[in-house]
């Protein structure tokens, strides 16, 4: 069985370290670890690392990092997800099914029609969320993750040269995102009250193209997941037909 994996992103060769509140917390009192056991420490710079843990206290967790671990090379494929706020922890869900499917930037933003506006502490809600997924999906890169800005910041900010957003009354048909295949996408998909008109012409001065998902309305949640899921598989097929075989 893998050792458990726990992380700190100052993580480096040979380096002592204390863990996390968080990361001490689970240690101690979830899994109920003992000192001298074996674990992996990975810092999501695409480095994880074999680990002892050191000393146990109740408000402090210390590990040695033992040498060299695995690393694994910058993502081939960039996605640059812009996902809405969405109420019911939905959108910290899909930012746990973002970094199982390979997603490189998550930009969470609220629009006019969106029933959710931002909490305190969502930033650091959704970095945790990321941070448990990617603990045990066994991915080595944590995605770049901004807390809730409104839309048209969101956009500003966005950065990949090939730009959609689904749109439910109607656009380009969903193959045209990934035909021909692009390694640097960015999507987008609207809040439960879909995107109001000063937004739909907003996003497509910043050179956003709109897409159909199908006859079928889709929920907010829905559609990212699907957007995301059949982003994954067409990386999966560009990697299989590259000589490079990237992943």
């Amino acid at each position: 069985m893998r050792p458990r994996r726990f992380f700190a992103a100052e993580a480096a060769p040979g380096k002592w370290l204390a863990l996390s509140p968080s990361e001490a917390h689970h240690l101690r009192e979830v899994l109920r670890l003992k000192e001298g056991a074996e674990i992996e420490i990975v810092n999501g710079r695409g480095e994880v690392y074999p680990a002892r843990v050191i000393r146990i206290q109740k408000d402090e967790v210390r590990v040695h990092l033992l040498g060299p671990g695995r690393r694994e090379p910058p993502p081939a494929y960039r996605l640059e997800i812009l996902l809405p706020l969405l109420k019911g922890g939905r959108t910290e869900f899909l930012v746990e099914k973002a970094v199982e499917l390979g997603v490189t930037t998550i930009r969470v933003f609220y629009g006019r029609y969106g029933a959710r506006k931002p909490g305190e502490r969502i930033g650091s809600r959704l970095r945790e969320r990321a941070v448990q997924a990617l603990k045990q999906c066994g991915r080595l890169w944590l995605p770049e993750i901004y807390p809730p800005v409104p839309l048209s910041e969101a956009l500003e900010e966005a950065r990949a040269p090939d730009r959609f957003f689904a749109y439910e009354r109607g656009g380009e048909p969903l193959s045209r995102a990934f035909t021909p295949f692009s390694r640097d996408l960015a999507l987008v998909v609207g809040p439960e009250g879909g995107f109001a008109p000063e937004e739909e012409k907003l996003l497509k001065e910043k050179g956003f193209r709109p897409l159909t998902l199908g006859p079928y309305i889709l929920r907010a949640e829905t559609a990212c997941l699907f957007l995301m899921s059949v982003w994954r598989y067409h990386t999966l097929l560009d990697a299989a037909a590259s000589p490079s075989g990237l992943e």
